[in-house]
């Protein structure tokens, strides 16, 4: 069993985010590969060609400005058992602190016709399915990635009005694989403040008063 732990970056690392990588507990074969670049998703799809090339079975994307358990890789990799596609909760690092998982995701003809709904209110006491989802921490099968690239020739270009990474949950969605999330996978978001479920909590109980 063979991982590829895959970092983005842009000109600089945080602190914060290397003591967790540093700390990041292994399971079978672990290697970690950092991409440097404006352009993130060209980064995205030069890992991911990288990973299906040297015969990875996984793939772990974590962004550089996270913070995150040291047994983060083991537990995503038991989540992984007989699923495409797992993520943690990562929170947006500032207001409103919503978690970057989304409970419908479908694109449109038009760019206005894109449907986008967050998920707020997700459950807290089980793994459950998803549309889309954020690539701060997320694991994914690498066989997942070589059908996306098959069929659409690359993975991570953006759609007309998403992202890279809501532009490969899509795809990956229409070859019909699945994304699920662990809520009690919660990861740290480094900003003003490090930036978790509670921070986005507290924040709405601010706006409910």
């Amino acid at each position: 069993m063979k991982t590829m732990v895959c970092v983005p970056c842009l000109d600089r690392i945080h602190t914060e985010f290397v003591r967790s990588l540093l700390r990041l507990q292994p399971k079978g074969e672990t290697i970690t590969a950092l991409t440097e670049g404006t352009l993130v998703y060209k980064s995205r799809d030069d890992m991911a060609e990288r990973a299906v090339a040297e015969g990875t079975d996984y793939t772990l994307w974590i962004d550089s400005d996270m913070v995150f358990p040291s047994t983060l890789l083991i537990d995503l990799m038991e989540d992984m058992k007989g699923r495409d596609m797992v993520t943690g909760v990562c929170h947006m690092r500032r207001e409103p602190y919503k978690p970057c998982i989304w409970k419908s995701l479908k694109k449109g003809l038009l760019q206005e016709e894109n449907q986008i709904e967050g998920y707020d209110d997700y459950p807290r006491d089980r793994i459950f399915e998803i549309d889309g989802c954020g690539f701060a921490c997320v694991m994914v099968r690498t066989s997942v990635i070589k059908t996306v690239i098959d069929r659409y020739h690359e993975a991570f270009a953006p759609l007309p009005g998403f992202g890279e990474d809501l532009s490969f949950c899509i795809r990956a969605r229409n070859c019909g694989f699945e994304i699920h999330c662990d809520p009690k996978i919660q990861i740290g978001h480094i900003g003003q403040t490090i930036v978790t479920d509670a921070t986005f909590q507290l924040y709405r109980m601010g706006e409910a008063k």
